[in-house]
């Protein structure tokens, strides 16, 4: 049987790396054929507008496709319902609450960079894509590659224990600057001017994920290897936070890859999410007790508790201790086979792609 598939918006980053099939078939198209027809719709700018505009697409696709594939391009959602009666006024939504908009029998599956922390009514798939332009770029770009070389393998006499950039979340910044972590800390709010850039990296124009000109790389992917240089360890701290969802992204990415340990501030239980993903947190060499705090205040004061507490301790020993998690959440961040299985399944359906990279389409 024949396969039609139809695209709105094309996908991109790492979806755009796994081949084409041409030509895609417009809805109206897919009403007149016989086969097997799925859509494939990527949402970029979920704003208010967009996202009421999504649910209108993806409901009349439902009625013409046999399955619908929805693309979170920018996952962590909040949304308001701009056809509710007290609109502009009322709650907002996350992307868990768009999701279950839709019946657990309707024929929509959906993808992003996050891990759902309560149940959904359809299933929605991770999609690796911390690194918009995949996860090898530090072995494919020479941008990226030549980092390592001006990274310092010497653990001793550092200046700092820790760094950590806090980009637009003021309130924390300014109770970071009260508590002794900040005194072990090297740290950025680019926003206030505090800001720190090496000549190895590129300095962003107007905001650090702003490409740089070479494929889908961002300034932000570019970890500073003299901000490594100069601390130890590095202190995460997520841009979209939500008690449904735990998002990642090239902050948890550029620790991983370059082998330092880390704490996430992220959502409540977000270590459990990045467990369920197959990485391996720090446990019990750093206190990660914070993760199950519920209270956001709460939760970062633990955090800075326990940057603190990290501290008192010989990095040297750290870092021994704690290599072999080191090494694996490099590997299994690095290694293809353990990420997008469930896209490329939706992307190929029954097609094969031989050893050459050609796709044999299905019929």
């Amino acid at each position: 049987m024949e396969t039609y598939r139809s695209l709105t918006n094309r996908p991109h980053h790492y979806l755009t790396q796994h081949g084409e099939f041409k030509p895609f078939i417009t809805p109206e198209q897919a009403k007149a054929v016989i086969g097997r027809k799925v859509s494939f719709i990527s949402e970029f700018n979920p704003n208010n507008d967009r996202m009421s505009f999504l649910y209108d697409t993806i409901r009349s696709h439902i009625e013409i496709f046999d399955h619908v594939y929805v693309n979170f391009g920018e996952p962590g959602i909040m949304w308001k319902d701009i056809k509710s009666p007290v609109y502009p006024d009322g709650d907002y939504f996350s992307t868990i609450d768009f999701i279950n908009r839709f019946s657990k029998d309707e024929p929509v599956d959906f993808f992003a960079n996050l891990v759902s922390l309560v149940p959904t009514n359809r299933p929605l798939h991770y999609v690796n894509d911390m690194f918009f332009q995949g996860t090898d770029i530090y072995e494919k770009y020479d941008i990226c590659r030549n980092l390592f070389t001006e990274l310092d393998t010497d653990l001793q006499n550092r200046k700092y224990f820790w760094e950590s950039m806090f980009s637009r979340h003021f309130k924390f910044y300014k109770y970071f600057k009260t508590h002794p972590a900040d005194k072990i800390t090297l740290s950025t709010c680019w926003p206030l001017g505090v800001e720190f850039y090496s000549k190895n990296v590129k300095k962003p124009k107007i905001t650090p994920a702003e490409d740089i000109g070479i494929d889908n790389l961002r300034c932000s992917d570019l970890f500073d290897p003299e901000i490594y240089n100069l601390s130890y360890y590095s202190m995460v701290f997520e841009t979209v936070r939500h008690d449904h969802f735990a998002m990642f992204s090239e902050k948890e990415a550029k620790p991983i890859i370059t082998k330092r340990p880390f704490i996430i501030f992220g959502s409540h239980r977000h270590l459990e999410a990045f467990r369920s993903l197959g990485f391996k947190t720090f446990s019990p060499v750093i206190d990660e007790s914070y993760d199950l705090e519920i209270d956001e205040d709460k939760r970062f004061h633990m955090v800075c508790e326990a940057m603190v507490e990290l501290s008192k301790q010989d990095p040297i020993e750290v870092y021994k201790e704690l290599q072999p998690i080191l090494d694996h959440n490099k590997r299994h961040f690095e290694n293809k086979d353990n990420w997008n299985k469930e896209f490329l399944k939706a992307w190929y359906q029954d097609s094969v792609v031989d050893k050459w990279g050609n796709v044999k389409r299905a019929r």
